[in-house]
């Protein structure tokens, strides 16, 4: 190819070049397509001015954003939902609380067969002291004191009058510690039928909202109002009758525990009570 071609094509492609380079800048300094296409085309000047009131209501309604409601934490929703019912579920579960601490203080087998008191009523046997035996157990109100007392003073009408004397008396005390856990039966069988109570209550709510909306379409959140007390006073009535129901089984077979083991070492005090009485009269 030629000189003058070789510059003619050289002069034609730096006049390309220029052309592309000019319309880039072109596009660089125009303003974007697309948003001036998504700006709303202005009114007609015929429809420019609206009424003055609809232009008013326009502007406070663009004037005042409409919030977001404010989420409301579960606690405070139970709360709300539960109403005077689970008022009255919540001291019923305080007053259970505290009688389940007072029971695991006082329902234990060194509460009820204390170590100082069977060494004691042994040191006592050992040196012949039974009068010292029997006021150490008088001064004392333990399981093991009460039984040991008794069958002390029913000794002399023989081993099997002072055993069943013992006997009486450890099932008037099983009788005293089984009646102050009674109370956990009951709250067990409360709790369901209260539950049953607020259930009923909260569907009635709901209800009342659906047949006094007076053909109109009753409001979902008042109707979800009755739904949510129905489930939560439910919840709670059921979450105080589960450990309710648990605890008086436990602490039921805790006192058969306490009464065998407290019987046990009564027996075991008496007969050596004897052996050593015996002895003394044969020495």
């Amino acid at each position: 190819m030629s000189t003058p071609n070789r510059r003619s094509d050289g002069l034609r492609g730096l006049a390309w070049a220029a052309m592309v380079a000019g319309w880039l800048a072109c596009l660089a300094a125009m303003p974007a397509g697309p948003a001036r296409a998504q700006e709303p085309a202005p009114p007609p000047a015929a429809a420019a001015e609206p009424a003055p009131a609809a232009a008013k209501a326009e502007a406070a309604s663009a004037a005042a954003p409409t919030a977001a409601p404010r989420p409301t934490s579960m606690l405070m929703w139970a709360i709300k939902a539960s109403g005077p019912i689970g008022l009255f579920l919540l001291c019923l579960s305080i007053y259970f609380t505290a009688l389940v601490i007072k029971l695991f203080l006082e329902m234990r087998i060194q509460e009820a067969v204390p170590v100082p008191l069977v060494e004691k009523l042994e040191g006592a046997i050992k040196d012949r002291k039974f009068q010292e035996a029997y006021d150490v157990c008088r001064d004392n109100e333990s399981f093991l004191a009460r039984l040991v007392r008794t069958g002390v003073a029913a000794l002399p009408n023989g081993r099997a009058d002072a055993k069943e004397a013992m006997a009486a008396v450890s099932d008037e005390i099983v009788t005293g510690m089984e009646a102050r856990i009674s109370y956990l039966a009951i709250i067990g069988s409360l709790g369901p039928m209260i539950g049953l109570v607020g259930t009923i209550w909260g569907m009635i709510l709901s209800f009342q909202e659906i047949a006094t909306a007076a053909g109109a379409q009753p409001k979902p959140e008042k109707v979800a109002e009755g739904i949510s007390t129905a489930l939560f006073i439910t919840l709670e009535g059921v979450s105080l009758a589960v450990p309710a129901i648990f605890f008086f089984a436990f602490f039921r077979n805790r006192i058969a525990t306490i009464a065998l083991e407290s019987n046990k070492v009564a027996d075991r005090t008496i007969t050596a009570l004897l052996a050593a009485a015996k002895q003394a009269k044969t020495a």
